[in-house]
């Protein structure tokens, strides 16, 4: 063995390392969990991306996460299970002779850290009331049996606001049942808007606020009447004059018979002196 093998023995190993991944992330949304991070600086174009997660003291390869392409994410859906447990995920950039180090998310428990999208709503009126129903949005992640959508969706703030005036008031609701809203202005338009809302979990979306009429608004019947009674006096006064003319011209031949002279006297206003009775 000569020298310089010796030498090289002695010196440390150094293996060029890929840039490790930036802004590692669990973003979750109604129990549907992704892993999320950005390429470190300077990361070749041919970098893969590995994904694993920390399961009873050990970390274990995430199925359909083991060569994933940059701007790809890890779904954790099906890895994160159990709601009330709390996990921990880490990815590696890879190539055909490189590795970076891991990069490691923060600590995510899915009871708390979720996102609670809104409700199904929809509002009716009830004469001075509404009613009101709330239904569960449908999620791959509350459909599980591990995680009971009544767990999250059991109780809702409800906000009522008459669009008259902008008055509002709110509510609590703690059942998906029928709900009515009592003691409100008959004819008037009140719209709703309802969030989750749970003692253990503050992250939730409101729902668009849905609007409806307590009861049908009374048509305003006064111009009608008012353009009936203006149509009816015009033709008064049009058929009136009429029969003036026509008795004028009558006159100017033969008597006209008494009966018709009255009329004419008194819904016309024709005189003795206008035609010979």
């Amino acid at each position: 063995m000569g020298p310089w093998t010796l030498l090289l023995l002695h010196l440390p190993l150094v293996v060029s390392m890929l840039p490790a991944p930036t802004n590692v992330s669990i973003v979750s949304f109604n129990l549907e969990h992704t892993l999320t991070w950005l390429p470190g600086p300077g990361t070749p174009d041919n970098t893969h991306f590995t994904v694993q997660s920390l399961r009873k003291n050990s970390w274990q390869l995430v199925k359909g996460c083991a060569r994933l392409k940059t701007r790809q994410s890890c779904d954790l859906t099906n890895t994160f299970k159990d709601p009330f447990y709390h996990y921990k995920a880490r990815v590696q950039a890879i190539t055909t002779t490189q590795r970076s180090n891991w990069s490691l998310s923060m600590l995510f428990y899915p009871l708390t850290d979720t996102l609670l999208g809104p409700p199904v709503v929809s509002v009716s009126g009830c004469g001075n009331c509404l009613l009101l129903q709330v239904t569960p949005p449908t999620s791959r992640g509350l459909q599980r049996s591990l995680s009971p959508t009544q767990l999250y969706y059991r109780q809702f703030t409800c906000k009522v606001r008459r669009t008259r005036d902008g008055s509002q008031f709110s509510m609590w609701v703690t059942s998906t049942e029928k709900t009515v809203i009592g003691y409100l202005e008959p004819g008037a338009e009140y719209c709703v808007t309802v969030t989750p809302s749970t003692s253990f979990n503050p992250h939730s979306v409101p729902s668009e606020p849905h609007c409806a009429f307590t009861s049908p608004t009374a048509a305003n019947t006064v111009p009608v009447v008012l353009s009936v009674l203006c149509a009816f006096s015009l033709l008064v006064v049009l058929l009136c004059g009429i029969v003036v003319y026509s008795g004028r011209l009558l006159c100017m031949h033969k008597p006209l018979p008494k009966t018709l002279c009255l009329a004419f006297q008194v819904n016309c206003g024709v005189t003795a002196h206008d035609c010979i009775c």
